[in-house]
């Protein structure tokens, strides 16, 4: 469990970063304000931050034991293998989603949150791999 703290620490950091300072406030809460606005019994005026980013250490922690069974170690075997990772989980959390919520469909929510988490997926995946890595050659 010690060799996935430095993994998960990175990754998440490398990920929530550029959500808190770019994405968040470019993106998330401008929709959300204007989701509340049409549906303000639906949507909150701004997103839950604390689900948010929680939602996103788990997806993390999930990606580390992942990425250790698999033996990914190099920034490019991460990042890749990010990409599908991100694919699966958008896809499975946005195609609930939008079956649910006609809303959803309409704003062109469920392709762009799939974009955004396979971009996500694919810079935490390359820095957790990276992690991984430097702290097999500390141990070494």
């Amino acid at each position: 469990m010690k060799k996935y703290i430095l993994p998960l620490v990175v990754g998440y950091v490398s990920v929530a970063a550029l959500a808190g300072i770019v994405v968040v406030p470019l993106y998330f809460n401008p929709t959300t304000a204007a989701l509340h606005e049409a549906f303000p019994v639906a949507y909150y005026a701004e997103p839950l931050l604390w689900a948010g980013f929680s939602a996103g250490l788990l997806q993390t922690l999930l990606q580390v034991i992942i990425w250790d069974k698999m033996g990914f170690r190099t920034i490019k075997d991460g990042a890749l293998n990010g990409i599908w990772l991100g694919a699966i989980l958008a896809g499975i959390q946005n195609l609930n989603e939008a079956s649910q919520y006609a809303v959803f469909n309409a704003t062109g929510q469920a392709f762009t949150n799939v974009i955004i988490y396979i971009v996500f997926t694919a810079i935490s995946g390359g820095a957790i791999a990276w992690a991984f890595a430097r702290g097999e050659k500390s141990n070494a």
